[in-house]
């Protein structure tokens, strides 16, 4: 069971350091998505849950929703280390009262989710500038259903197709991409026409979850081990880089507008990005 915590906030807002944003929002700390791969975990030693099972545990954001500062033309990221549709937000609907306090101020709003709950608010984020970016790195959900405790990829893609039918941008991420186990090139044929843009990232292995990533990788998948290992234990990005070659080949040739940001620790290829 999911551990939930209360915590009062004065100020949502917190100053990006993501290129091209002002601000970046996570109404939520903590993700009961719990994606065994997530880069996000490292938060617990910030948050008091140092003892905790990532997915375990989920604080809310109590805001009474003053906003002291002008965010017209602002570009606002939402959200960067928790997804803002887990599925507490059902009961607290904590997004959706931000989204509210959001609505006019003429900022520029991304959101990003691996759930189909975001039709819920489409009320509001229609009449918004803001686009919204769906998360998915297979087709196969049977794989999914071992790494995510997430909304099935059937339903995020309905709800990018509804999302893109009622006139938002929509961009889809292939993130984290698993070497030789995500095709890119699949899901782009399965999708392109209610797509807008495309994001690419690769699976970017960091303790503490880097050694369950490669004990699931030889439980599941005992072939291709050996290749895992190259890539993630003994640092060869080769594969990364022909991937990137190949992702900017397919994509140029469909004429996509297509980012890849590919890291390997803390270092990071060139942003590549064509719009």
């Amino acid at each position: 069971m999911v551990k939930i915590k209360k915590i009062k906030v004065d100020n949502i807002f917190t100053k990006s350091s993501f290129k091209g944003y002002s601000y970046v929002i996570n109404p939520y700390t903590g993700c009961s998505y719990a994606c065994k791969y997530c880069f996000a975990c490292f938060i617990q030693q910030f948050t008091n849950h140092i003892t905790e099972k990532w997915g375990d545990f989920v604080d809310f954001k109590q805001w009474n929703g003053h906003i002291n500062k002008n965010l017209e033309s602002k570009n606002i990221l939402m959200a960067s280390i928790t997804d803002p549709y887990i599925n507490e937000e059902i009961k607290y609907e904590k997004t959706r009262f931000i989204l509210e306090k959001l609505k006019d101020t003429g900022c520029n709003l991304t959101i990003c989710t691996r759930s189909d709950l975001i039709l819920r608010d489409l009320d509001i984020i229609k009449n918004m500038r803001a686009r919204v970016l769906i998360a998915v790195n297979t087709l196969d959900e049977n794989l999914v259903s071992k790494i995510e405790n997430t909304p099935s990829i059937e339903r995020r893609l309905n709800a990018l197709q509804k999302l893109h039918d009622e006139g938002i941008y929509t961009i889809l991420c292939i993130s984290p991409i698993f070497p030789y186990i995500t095709d890119f090139k699949e899901i782009i044929n399965k999708t392109s026409h209610f797509v807008k843009e495309y994001w690419f990232e690769n699976l970017n292995l960091r303790q503490p979850y880097k050694n369950n990533i490669m004990d699931f990788i030889k439980d599941n998948y005992k072939d291709l081990y050996d290749l895992y290992a190259d890539i993630f234990i003994h640092s060869d990005n080769q594969y990364w880089h022909n991937l990137k070659e190949e992702i900017i080949e397919f994509c140029d040739k469909k004429e996509l507008r297509y980012k890849i940001d590919f890291r390997f620790g803390q270092k990071r290829l060139p942003l590549i990005q064509k719009s």
